[in-house]
């Protein structure tokens, strides 16, 4: 600890020698009162204190500021030895050998962490201070802004870890006193798929997770749904699979150049080929066969909630083929996902929602489940389209709302279901059969809430023009977490609104909260392409939030009246290459006129227009630093 004052006192604990921490202390003259070099029995606690005296004339006031700082690289990881021998190199018996921080290679100790933050704490705190008012400078609801900015505490909670040689590591959740059980391990994919809040926030994490991923790929393109001994076999998860697939060209789009991409592409081309072979043998863009899931379980036949992530994959691997000029392999993948678009959509739909045909493994039937169109979630992410119907997809989602979101659980019979959402909260329940016939053998989680999943509803919802319903979905799940202890609940005590929870406390699945604020400002962003994107759903005649790009963030504003529209970035930290803008208006784009602005100066475009949408082409690429200020201004 470190006081951060004149004649400030310092002090370095070193807990496996207590004598050698009391001749510190009895060394500075500073200190005084008696000092113990006692060493307390295992399981004691060490009380110590820090004061810094001074004195006060009437009518002065002062601040004293205390730095505590800590440092721990010896730190053991129980899962990784394959990581490390084919990721990170060398061979490792990690059951014996200390895998330590990350932060190690960068502080020796805790006194040089407490002296560098000393030496930047005006730094430091500015640039906190500013990403916390950036991010409540936008307009959209407080409870929203509430969720983004705690479950970014997911990713130093002890859900995540970083390891000293680079590896970056997720467990699903945490549980206290149980992280050596095995259904926590892994980076597992099937719920980090749903994760989006690291790849924008911190796309360099998000192409770590990726990296170690495809480092494990099998021979033949499989990916293992955990990074673990135990797991890395021969049964991978269709859902996170596909999501491997769709994360590797989010992390394309969230880089600032092509780079990554063009060495990660033969990877991610083996994994597409891999589902495509295992589950969709004749290519009819309809699975088949074993399909593990993030429930645990197997599914058979063909459902929506897997084949739209299968649709959603092929047309991301499409956009990367293209981006290799691999033609062929880009059309063989487009051909796929039309055929199989019409084809599911076809034989799926009930009138109301889309439902499961055949037999064996864990069964929906004739049930709606709230993941049915969870690719649509991801294409509309990454602006690949509809991929069924869009009237359609939105009859889909005014019933799932409809049969599967109850504002109150009082009186609904969850069946045993591990309660994630106490009786007086509402929340919207994984699968219901609103027609009856629930299958013999289902899911063991269908009764459940998954924040994680509700959030991707939500989003979902106001990406396709049901923004008051979405919004509704996701208050309910963070009216869940308002600090109430939920003890009923099966990770007792819930409510905590910086730790959501599933199968452990800050759970990762949790970090797909962020799509709800990409949702409502209609973001699309390409990085390496220059291209940025805004159609906001929330407030579009006065709207305001948070951005972020491969390498910085800001704030985005949308001012609308009768005879214009003025869209603004600022970029507050970091740089913006640029090449092309383009904005949605409330009237014909070819009959608008548009101007553009940099910090005051005029800047050369060519509009191009589609509809009501406009995009403005620089005749030149522009790189903005932090402060700047863009402004594109439309007259009708």
């Amino acid at each position: 600890m470190v006081a951060l004052a004149p004649l400030a006192a310092a002090a370095c604990a070193s807990w496996d020698n207590l004598p050698r921490l009391v001749e510190r202390f009895a060394d500075d003259g500073r200190v005084q009162g008696p000092l113990s070099a006692t060493i307390p029995a295992t399981g004691q606690t060490v009380n110590a204190a820090m004061a810094v005296p001074f004195v006060l004339k009437p009518g002065e006031k002062r601040t004293v500021t205390f730095a505590l700082t800590w440092h721990f690289p010896n730190v053991r990881q129980k899962w990784g030895s394959l990581t490390a021998e084919k990721f990170w190199g060398g061979n490792r018996d990690w059951s014996a050998t200390a895998v330590g921080r990350q932060y190690a290679n960068w502080w020796p100790g805790a006194l040089a962490v407490a002296k560098d933050l000393v030496a930047r704490l005006p730094e430091l705190e500015g640039r906190t201070r500013l990403f916390h008012d950036t991010l409540y400078a936008s307009n959209l609801p407080r409870w929203l802004l509430d969720g983004l900015s705690s479950q970014i505490a997911i990713l130093r909670s002890p859900s995540c870890f970083w390891n000293r040689d680079g590896y970056f590591g997720c467990f699903e959740g945490f549980r206290e006193g149980d992280m050596a059980n095995y259904d926590m391990d892994g980076n597992c994919n099937h719920v980090l798929q749903y994760a989006q809040l690291h790849a924008y926030l911190f796309p360099s994490i998000a192409r770590n997770l990726r990296d170690s991923e495809l480092a494990l790929q099998h021979a033949d393109g499989r990916l293992s749904h955990r990074q673990t001994a135990a797991y890395h076999g021969p049964i991978p998860a269709l859902d996170g699979s596909c999501g491997a697939v769709l994360g590797a060209y989010r992390e394309y789009c969230m880089s600032a150049d092509s780079a990554w991409l063009n060495g990660t592409w033969p990877k991610v081309k083996k994994a597409m080929e891999s589902i495509i072979a295992t589950w969709d043998r004749d290519e009819d863009g309809v699975l088949g066969g074993s399909q593990w899931t993030t429930m645990d379980d197997v599914v058979t036949g063909s459902t929506t909630w897997l084949g739209s992530l299968y649709l959603a994959a092929l047309g991301a691997a499409e956009r990367m083929a293209q981006l290799q000029n691999d033609a062929t392999t880009a059309d063989r993948y487009r051909g796929i996902r039309l055929g199989g678009s019409s084809k599911q959509d076809t034989t799926l739909f009930n009138g109301e929602y889309y439902i499961q045909t055949g037999e064996g493994g864990a069964k929906i039937g004739t049930g709606c489940a709230s993941d049915q169109l969870l690719g649509q979630w991801w294409a509309h992410q990454l602006d690949l389209g509809w991929l069924y119907p869009p009237d359609r997809v939105r009859t889909v989602l005014k019933n799932m709302v409809r049969y599967n979101f109850y504002p109150s659980f009082q009186g609904v019979d969850r069946k045993g279901a591990r309660k994630y959402a106490s009786d007086d909260d509402g929340g919207m329940m994984m699968i219901t059969w609103p027609k009856g016939g629930r299958p013999g053998r289902t899911f063991e989680h269908v009764s459940q809430c998954w924040a994680g999943s509700e959030y991707a509803v939500a989003a979902l919802l106001i990406q396709s023009g049901l923004a008051d319903d979405g919004l509704k979905v996701a208050k309910a799940v963070r009216d869940r977490y308002d600090g109430r202890q939920r003890k009923e609940w099966a990770m007792a005590p819930g409510g905590n609104p910086f730790g959501e929870v599933e199968w452990g406390m800050y759970y990762t699945r949790s970090l797909s909260i962020w799509s709800l604020l990409t949702a409502c400002q209609g973001y699309r962003y390409d990085g390496p392409a220059g291209a940025i994107g805004f159609d906001p759903v929330w407030s579009p005649g006065d709207h305001a939030s948070f951005f972020t790009v491969a390498e910085g963030w800001g704030l985005f504003t949308q001012k609308r009246d009768q005879r214009s529209q003025a869209d603004t970035l600022e970029l507050r930290h970091g740089r913006l290459r640029l090449s092309a803008l383009t904005f949605c208006l409330p009237v014909p784009a070819d009959r608008v006129r548009s101007h553009l602005t940099v910090d005051g100066v005029a800047v050369k475009t060519t509009p191009q227009s589609d509809g009501q949408r406009v995009t403005l082409r620089l005749e030149k690429p522009l790189e903005m630093q932090a402060t700047r200020k863009l402004v594109a201004r439309f007259e009708f």
